[in-house]
């Protein structure tokens, strides 16, 4: 059972990205919450087709099952858009996308429908703890 929960599911929110002062970039979300978007390196290619579906796999430490599971796309200028995210639920869909979570792995699956070459580009997992988002994963989808 997780402590502190509420039951929510977020399905748009803007996350800000801030570079401050030649350090690592911070972050600030909706609620002026800090953030932390660095993924030391922790980079993913997926390639698919027009059409087909894609399948993105976000792992992420026991000891945080009980925080916010988040899959944002990069917008350009140090943004990344929250697509999909769950905290308590296992399972979450939206007309193109769903995140299937697997506590018991430490995983969560994204998954995209019906691609189209505008899907391409950078996408980030991460998991939001207590008031800050730690960043897990970038992940580069290239759509042919």
């Amino acid at each position: 059972m997780c402590l502190n929960s509420t039951m929510r599911i977020l399905f748009t929110a803007t996350v800000w990205w801030l570079t401050v002062g030649g350090s690592s970039p911070l972050v600030e979300g909706k609620n002026k919450e800090p953030l932390n978007n660095a993924c030391n390196g922790t980079r993913v290619d997926q390639t698919a087709h027009v059409g087909e579906s894609v399948s993105i796999t976000c792992k992420y430490p026991q000891a945080d099952k009980c925080s916010i599971r988040y899959f944002c796309r990069h917008a350009g200028n140090f943004t990344c858009t929250n697509i999909i995210s769950a905290q308590h639920y296992n399972y979450t869909k939206l007309p193109r996308f769903s995140l299937t979570d697997d506590k018991q792995q430490g995983a969560y699956t994204v998954l995209i429908f019906t691609l189209t070459q505008e899907d391409a580009g950078k996408y980030q997992c991460a998991l939001k703890t207590h008031n800050s988002i730690t960043c897990l994963q970038d992940v580069f989808l290239h759509v042919l």
